[in-house]
């Protein structure tokens, strides 16, 4: 019973730091992007790697007291963890859903200064602050609920996780299937505005006998082609826009928006061709209202 009432608090404890972490990355893309970005990896409000890096801080350092070696040790841990969190769905998934290349002082793009300072810090007022109280109030939670509560949510948490598994597996794949479709529209498209250009040539040049008595309907003719080719390719874009939004699952559709520094093994301007199908998409179902 023991055993079992102390994993329940270590799960509610990582459960809550994750929960953290997802409103921190949320309202922080708030603040600097003006507005709501879903930056956690699963379905429900979680950052799973918060949750982690903050039970390392409350158990790697358990005897560390003092505010600068707490710091240092946690930016450690912390980086040591995103790094390696990093390269694991990049061995897995065949992706980085981020990249800090550009960044100052960064470590092969998974980690850089900035996080090991807004880690180190953080970790440090949970360690020193935050997990005492927070300890207090699970302790203070009768053990029953206790372990509905906790029993509960680790079901939950479990499932989201196998979905979201599934998820980033199965994402490599479609994002194939898009690159492939994206050179056969355009290919497609160019070929039905080659059709309307020769179609136009070819009044063009049937008729420049009479061109002088003709020229107004001849450009009528000329327009309607170029105007129905045209109409074509739009057609075909927008089927397209439809077809590519509907063959990622909802989940996938706000990895994708919300990672914008995601790369994946396929070329490095699909993410970018793909974000603009789902806006395209977004765009076209968007109720028009009249001013």
């Amino acid at each position: 019973m023991h055993v079992i009432l102390a994993f329940d608090k270590i799960l509610l404890w990582f459960l809550l730091y994750s929960f953290i972490g997802w409103l921190w990355e949320t309202c922080l893309n708030i603040v600097m992007k003006k507005r709501f970005v879903d930056r956690g990896i699963l379905n429900g409000p979680l950052c799973p790697i918060y949750g982690f890096g903050a039970l390392l801080a409350i158990y790697a350092l358990p005897g560390e007291h003092s505010f600068l070696a707490l710091f240092l040790s946690s930016g450690v841990l912390a980086c040591t963890l995103e790094y390696l969190t990093s390269w694991g769905i990049e061995k897995l998934f065949h992706m980085r859903l981020w990249d800090y290349t550009n960044k100052p002082f960064n470590i092969n793009g998974r980690v850089y200064l900035n996080g090991f300072i807004f880690f180190g810090l953080g970790c440090t007022v949970i360690k020193l602050w935050v997990q005492p109280h927070v300890a207090e109030l699970c302790d203070a939670i009768d053990p029953t609920t206790l372990i509905a509560v906790s029993t509960t949510l680790l079901v939950i948490t479990l499932v989201d996780a196998v979905i979201t598994f599934g998820s980033l597996i199965s994402m490599n794949s479609r994002l194939g299937h898009v690159e492939s479709d994206i050179k056969s529209l355009k290919q497609r498209g160019i070929a039905h505005i080659d059709v309307g250009i020769t179609a136009a040539d070819a009044h063009v040049e049937a008729a420049g006998a009479r061109f002088n008595a003709a020229t107004d309907g001849l450009g009528t003719r000329v327009g309607e082609k170029v105007h129905d080719a045209g109409e074509r390719v739009r057609d075909a874009s927008d089927q397209f826009s439809a077809h590519v939004h509907d063959l990622f699952s909802l989940q996938q559709r706000r990895l994708i928006d919300a990672y914008p520094q995601m790369r994946t093994t396929h070329d490095p301007h699909l993410l970018k061709e793909v974000r603009a199908q789902f806006a395209k998409y977004r765009e076209r179902r968007a109720p028009h209202t009249s001013h």
